[in-house]
């Protein structure tokens, strides 16, 4: 608007001509809005192109001309206008980009800013800044052909490299681009289109909760970045965010938290591991390969629960070995994790990628655990009306990528990292929460790259991420990200607690014996020394067999009842003992699962009877028997 401090708010000249463009070229692509217009569209008017918006925008325009000098139009207009990546105004554009106020801009750079407003997305400084720079050449080129420069400070503007310093204290900037990217994949239109369209979007974001992380993260004082993300495992909506947008749209490598989703899911779902399955971590060479454990030490036998809890390495390289690397990536893919061509080696089990994971990749995986195992793409926009109508509305699609059993064995053993794993920074919450932990480390040094903490309870998935070339070794995924995140929990729950995690039939809890248990076997104590361990109810250990309830209910209306629980893979046989004559009862009367009603319609009235039962385990040849109930009729 070369001519704004001598038009009076409309530039007829102009006009002229983008007609006779417009005429030649047959289409409308030539425009002739002045500054002041702008204004008045931006602040006053919607982007319909009719003639009628379009007289009320110069009747506005020409009313604003008589109301304020051209500094301050011009003021309004450079508070108001969009410079992409969610800057809107220069003060906060100026603070993004570069990472300095408004007054303290070269001449280089002002121009930049200047070049990006006819199409943020397309001249966009962050991401395109060969574009960027061509469209900085030409503004400082005009200024000088318009005499607002002069040779010297063109040459010297030209020779200057445009050195970002991207700033994002708030998170806000990174909200409002990653929406708007959203709703172009959503709408199909360009940024453009949907800037000057009259459009309203609705988002589940969480004003109070994205100041509260900010604040959070304000606390700490890193050599790096710090990102965070929360979502709603129910509505599979993002409900809280902050940090660089560089950082959350990018891939990373996922280190230890890439654990649960790559080696210890999918063994469970392959019927390879439980939870209670004993590995031997020791030091091992596979190839030529020869992981070590972060505490540089062997731990011996120990669980898989004990393994991912405290996120040693050697056992979860072990497991990827047994259940193939094809296995691993083909579950992992159903749960959004991409693969490089080069990504075929046993280091995947540990986070090694070429190319990496990103953030909100890993949260929608998490938060599958807390659903039952059905995984949905969590989003920003729930609405989008034009015009007063509603043109889209959020439909979760949930997609099962595991057996309900797999995620609830999954998340109880992420609960043990809380209690006594790497992420116990988090415990001391009157709910359940499951966290895994993860630390990516700088090659040849003890410094660290990235940190993280994933946390989730039965109704949100949390992400921290502290990201950084030179981060110090205090600063791992068991440090800082797990404190953030246990501030973000309370912050969350400060009113109302989530439910616990519940427990599916495809789940049973069994008791174990410890003695048997030290010596590699998994079997039923029947001498009080147990501890309990959950299993997937058509994969029940060898041996193990709950505690079978065996009772028998006697009363003078009915015939004796005996009751008792049984595994699947389990026959049995009751039998009695009268007048030391022992016979086989036969009569079944219901089963209801794994509950067994018999009642025994032979018995007669005023007579002693002893009952027990024994039990069959098809998978072992086992007998075990229990203990008898004697009682008399009436």
């Amino acid at each position: 608007d070369k001519r704004f401090f001598r038009h009076g708010g409309i530039d007829y000249i102009r006009i002229l001509g983008a007609t006779i463009s417009n005429i030649k070229t047959h289409s409308f692509s030539q425009g002739a809005s002045t500054i002041s217009q702008q204004l008045v569209k931006n602040t006053h008017l919607t982007n319909e192109k009719t003639i009628n918006r379009k007289l009320k925008e110069i009747k506005l325009t020409k009313e604003l001309e008589k109301r304020y000098s051209k500094e301050k139009i011009l003021e309004l207009y450079l508070n108001n206008i969009y410079f992409g990546n969610g800057c809107y105004g220069i003060e906060n554009a100026s603070n993004h980009y570069f990472g300095k106020s408004a007054s303290n801009l070269s001449l280089s750079e002002s121009a930049a800013l200047a070049g990006s407003i006819n199409a943020p997305s397309v001249y966009d400084i962050e991401n395109n800044t060969v574009l960027a720079t061509k469209r900085r050449n030409l503004i400082l080129n005009l200024m000088h052909k318009y005499k607002k420069i002069d040779s010297k400070e063109l040459s010297a503007a030209l020779q200057e490299e445009i050195k970002l310093n991207i700033k994002d204290i708030s998170g806000s900037n990174t909200l409002f681009k990653n929406i708007l990217d959203e709703a172009k994949t959503i709408l199909k239109a360009s940024e453009t289109k949907i800037q000057n369209s009259n459009y309203k979007i609705y988002t589940s974001i969480d004003k109070d909760l994205c100041k509260h992380l900010s604040q959070a993260d304000s606390n700490y004082k890193f050599n790096g970045d710090i990102v965070n993300i929360v979502i709603d495992n129910k509505t599979h909506s993002i409900v809280g965010v902050c940090g660089k947008t560089n950082i959350l749209d990018n891939t990373w490598q996922p280190g230890s938290t890439i654990k649960p989703i790559l080696v210890y899911a999918p063994a469970i779902e392959k019927d390879i591991i439980s939870p209670a399955t004993k590995i031997l971590d020791e030091k091992i060479n596979i190839s030529g390969y020869t992981p070590e454990n972060a505490d540089k030490t062997y731990h011996g036998y120990i669980s898989t629960k004990q393994a991912l809890a405290k996120s040693y390495n050697i056992p979860a390289v072990k497991i990827l070995n047994e259940l193939g690397i094809e296995n691993a990536k083909t579950f992992a893919s159903n749960l959004g994790i991409t693969f490089d061509e080069s990504d075929n080696h046993l280091a995947l089990a540990l986070g090694g990628f070429k190319n990496g994971v990103k953030p909100i990749t890993l949260c929608d995986a998490y938060s599958a655990f807390a659903n039952n195992g059905k995984l949905s793409k969590s989003s920003y926009i729930t609405k989008i009306t034009k015009d007063g109508k509603t043109i889209y509305e959020k439909q979760n699609k949930e997609k099962q990528v595991m057996k309900d059993s797999t995620a609830f064995l999954i998340t109880d053993m992420l609960k043990e990292s809380v209690k006594t794993g790497t992420a116990k920074r988090l415990s001391g919450f009157e709910f359940d929460v499951a966290s895994k932990t993860g630390t990516v480390g700088k090659t040849n040094s003890s410094k660290n790259k990235l940190a993280y903490n994933i946390a989730y309870t039965k109704n949100h998935t949390l992400l921290t991420m502290i990201v950084g070339e030179n981060l110090d070794e205090s600063i791992n995924g068991a440090s800082y990200p797990t404190i953030i995140n246990k501030q973000i929990l309370s912050k969350l729950y400060s009113n109302v607690k989530p439910p616990n995690f519940s427990q599916p039939q495809s789940v049973k809890l069994v008791s174990i014996d410890k003695n048997r248990y030290e010596k590699n076997e998994i079997a039923q104590s029947d001498n009080g020394n147990t501890f309990q361990c959950f299993f997937q109810e058509t994969k029940l250990p060898a041996s193990a067999v709950f505690d079978t309830n065996f009772k028998v209910i006697n009363s003078k209306n009915s015939k004796p009842i005996i009751c008792f629980t049984l595994n699947n893979f389990e026959n049995y046989t009751l039998k009695r003992i009268h007048k030391k004559k022992e016979e086989t009862i036969s009569s079944f009367e219901q089963k209801t699962q794994n509950q067994i009603k018999i009642i025994d319609k032979t018995a007669k009235n005023n007579s002693i009877y002893e009952y027990f039962l024994t039990i069959y385990d098809i998978s072992t040849g086992e007998i075990k028997s229990t203990n008898s109930i004697k009682i008399k009729t009436f």
